[in-house]
């Protein structure tokens, strides 16, 4: 799934932090490099949209040279054992579907990034789970991904263009094949550990997760970079 936020994570008191980052990952672009850690097909959700990679408390300017707060419960419990349904689709790795109970059900990246990231916004597990989704619902297009990528995948878009969709500055990460990888946008935090409105990325996350240098964006398709890396 890529990178987490830039810098190292440092321990504080949940809720202790500035805002949020939402990461959303092009799977595609992922399965490039990650052949063996794939988990997109062709006719999923994730061949086509961006797919949540993480919420994300962070700092506006960094702290002791950290940027982000991690593990800030130790020896958290995961209270919940099952996913939102929408998480099937705009996060396969986090969950799995379980055939018996008919439910979504919490998968391993679901419980790391609550034990180093959920714990550190205060928030329950199904409330932190549920505002990434209600975040991503606030983005545009379909559950968070703009139209524009939808329409062109395969293709390319402008990179410009692409940022012009948002209400706020994101960061828009690229390989250096200036192959999408992923958006991350930010979200102030309400007084009860919430998130916010969406707002400008603060100049460390755009250092740290834009690559301001491709005035265009590849959007890759499921299997196409593949077959091309190896020629």
């Amino acid at each position: 799934m890529g990178r987490g936020p830039r810098g190292d994570g440092v321990e504080t008191a949940p809720g202790d932090f500035d805002v949020y980052l939402l990461a959303q990952s092009w799977a595609p672009k992922f399965c490039c490099t990650n052949a063996k850690k794939c988990t997109a097909v062709p006719w999923a959700f994730s061949a086509k949209h961006l797919t949540l990679h993480g919420l994300w408390p962070g700092f506006l300017e960094p702290r002791d040279g950290a940027t982000y707060p991690s593990s800030c419960a130790a020896k958290f419990k995961l209270l919940t054992d099952q996913m939102p349904r929408d998480y099937i689709d705009v996060a396969p790795s986090f969950t799995r579907w379980d055939p018996e109970r008919h439910v979504a059900v919490v998968g391993d990246l679901a419980k790391h990034e609550y034990k180093k990231h959920g714990s550190c916004s205060g928030l329950p597990p199904a409330q932190y789970f549920d505002e990434a989704l209600r975040a991503m619902r606030e983005l545009p297009g379909d559950r968070g991904t703009p139209e524009m990528l939808t329409r062109n995948v395969g293709g390319t878009v402008d990179a410009a263009a692409l940022r012009g969709e948002y209400r706020s500055r994101v960061a828009l990460s690229a390989d250096k094949h200036c192959r999408l990888a992923e958006v991350t946008s930010c979200w102030r935090k309400q007084a009860d550990g919430s998130v916010g409105e969406q707002c400008d990325c603060p100049p460390h996350v755009m250092k740290g997760r834009d690559n301001g240098r491709c005035a265009s964006l590849v959007v890759a398709q499921l299997g196409q970079c593949m077959a091309a890396d190896k020629r």
